[in-house]
């Protein structure tokens, strides 16, 4: 019998090396974070070398974070006696040559390493190696002429604030990311305040009306491609160029060479849209300055991803004295690691002069790795309602479970089938207990529902927008990963945290917060109990969930006030490092 262990950046692994596998992880961030430094040392003034997936460390698009742990957890396997794989399962050559360093290293004779990939995945990756680049810089072009048409720039001040922000269909007036931000701006600071946006998850068919509606609405926008041009499209497409000079020697982990590693990343296109997005960003800058525009604080929507990174390189090198800000609104899940700031990253100038948070505690956890970051406490515009929130009257003949989805429609997929298959093996089916779907924003629920056929009538899907809504109507809430855990907990509602079962969970639950309002699980059984333990609770045990709801809120939700307002928006109160 074939033993098989799954080490490909998406792949599966056993229950129980799982577990190992996040433990490991837990224990490497930190030394990580000093290999990225290392690596990015050299290049620490490249504006080329900062938006790309290993000095981003963005853990989502980028696998060398994945990797770095994987070997680490051979090694442990290894020399703790609990090996006994017949093949070792890895997405590329340039991995399975690090893994074959290691066995070889570790005296093992009787395992191959095999590079198993899809052809769908080939495909992709060729697709995006060859092709992409030319499509993103057409439709970053056809932006362009779309822009000076039907959104011409409109700036009538020249003491500006500048607010980084994302559009996508359905979301220009109603605000995704800053909530009620620009409705608590007095009328002064509305003149002054400009969102500058990046278009996400919009179809091409979509991008005319996308900047038609945001021209014509009552918040203040300007469009980086009114200030872009050829000559930066040109420069967007020789970044690939640029990066072949970029040469690595030897880069060592566990004594097996990573250089090669690193450098596929660089080539690959994984995430080159981000990519692309971010060079640009870091030009419309540059533009911004020539025009002679003054910028007193530019505001970055911060999860140290390259969009941040370039951003905050652009004004520390062109508007040196304007004040840098990271809005950082959401606690930060352990192994996304680019929303982590390290002290690489303010030597290289592309990390914020400050840290705007939402909630004390964030601060714990933001520090950890920069412990002299400068922070200032602001309101939590987007989630202000978690301080009047009043829940439905609980029906007990027919209790709501609220389960948010995540963007990826194959996660979402595996969410719904894994709690059908509970309820089918129970007897919670004839509990009278409703299953509410929440589909992401950016998903299209019949993709969703293409290929989930018949299903029980204790499923529903909502296309409700407001997360408050849904919430009053909950009994527990459960997800894999999601900052809608902090907002449903500090409203008393339960959450229910489903832990991956084949690789790294992404824990959106803070250490800090009491159990008695979550679970964490992993197996089935331990589901089920959870559901079991929260939809019957009594009164009793539901007036101390609010209870503890209520620390929540005071600990990761500052009301609004305009002293908190103030020290956002205005920079008298503001020092500037040095």
């Amino acid at each position: 019998m074939n033993e098989i262990l799954d080490i490909r950046f998406h792949g599966k692994l056993t229950s129980d090396i799982s577990l190992q596998f996040n433990k490991i992880a837990h224990e490497k961030r930190s030394d990580f974070n000093d290999f990225i430094a290392i690596i990015s040392r050299p290049n620490i003034e490249n504006i080329d070398w900062w938006v790309e997936g290993p000095a981003s460390r963005n853990t989502y698009s980028s696998s060398l974070f994945h990797n770095y742990c994987a070997i680490h957890l051979l090694n442990h396997l290894i020399t703790d006696k609990f090996f006994f794989y017949d093949k070792v399962l890895v997405d590329s050559s340039h991995v399975a040559s690090v893994i074959e360093c290691l066995l070889k290293r570790l005296d093992i004779k009787n395992c191959k390493v095999i590079i198993e990939n899809s052809f769908k995945n080939n495909l992709k990756r060729y697709l995006k190696r060859n092709f992409l680049i030319f499509f993103l810089l057409f439709r970053k072009y056809f932006q362009m002429v779309i822009a000076r048409f039907f959104a011409p720039s409109k700036i009538h001040n020249n003491q500006l604030i500048l607010i980084d922000t994302f559009l996508m269909p359905g979301y220009i007036d109603s605000d995704r990311w800053y909530g009620t931000l620009w409705e608590n701006l007095s009328k002064k600071k509305k003149l002054e305040a400009f969102f500058v946006p990046t278009l996400v998850l919009t179809k091409f068919k979509d991008i005319i009306s996308i900047y038609k509606n945001a021209n014509s609405s009552n918040r203040n926008y300007i469009f980086k491609e009114n200030f872009l041009n050829l000559n930066d499209i040109i420069f967007a497409f020789r970044h690939k160029k640029r990066l072949k000079k970029i040469k690595f020697d030897d880069i060592n982990v566990l004594k097996c060479d990573f250089s090669n590693l690193i450098e596929d990343e660089l080539n690959n296109n994984a995430d080159i849209n981000a990519v692309l997005e971010s060079i640009l960003t870091y030009r419309f800058i540059r533009n911004f300055k020539l025009k002679g525009y003054k910028v007193n604080i530019a505001i970055d929507w911060f999860e140290g991803q390259s969009l941040d990174k370039a951003w905050n390189m652009g004004f520390k090198f062109f508007y040196p004295k304007t004040k840098t800000i990271g809005y950082r609104p959401n606690e930060s899940f352990p192994f996304y690691m680019s929303s982590f700031p390290t002290l690489i990253e303010k030597q290289a100038k592309v990390i914020p002069d400050f840290f705007a948070i939402q909630g004390k505690a964030t601060e714990i956890t933001l520090k950890e790795f920069m412990p002299d970051m400068k922070i200032i406490l602001i309101p939590s515009f987007k989630s202000q309602y978690v301080w009047n929130f009043k829940r439905t009257k609980v029906n007990h003949n027919n209790k709501i479970i609220l389960i948010p989805l995540p963007i990826s429609i194959k996660s979402s997929r595996v969410i719904i089938e894994r709690l059908v298959e509970v309820f089918k093996l129970n007897s919670f089916e004839s509990s009278q207990i409703i299953l509410l779907f929440k589909p992401h924003p950016a998903q299209s629920l019949k993709k969703l529902k293409a290929d989930l056929v018949d299903f029980p009538n204790y499923i529903s899907f909502t296309l409700e927008k407001s997360f408050i809504k849904l919430l009053t109507l909950a009994s527990v809430l459960i997800t894999e990963a999601s900052s809608t855990c902090l907002e449903a907990m500090a409203c008393g509602v339960p959450v229910i945290m489903m832990e991956n079962q084949e690789g790294l969970t992404y824990d959106s639950i803070p250490s800090s917060i009491s159990d008695e309002i979550y679970r964490k699980v992993r197996t089935e059984n331990q589901l089920i109990q959870a559901i079991d333990y929260f939809i019957f609770l009594d009164i009793e045990a539901t007036g101390k969930l609010e209870l503890i709801g209520k620390e929540v809120r005071k600990n990761y939700f500052e009301p609004i006030s305009q002293r908190g307002i103030n020290r956002l928006m205005k920079i008298d109160t503001l020092k500037k490092r040095k």
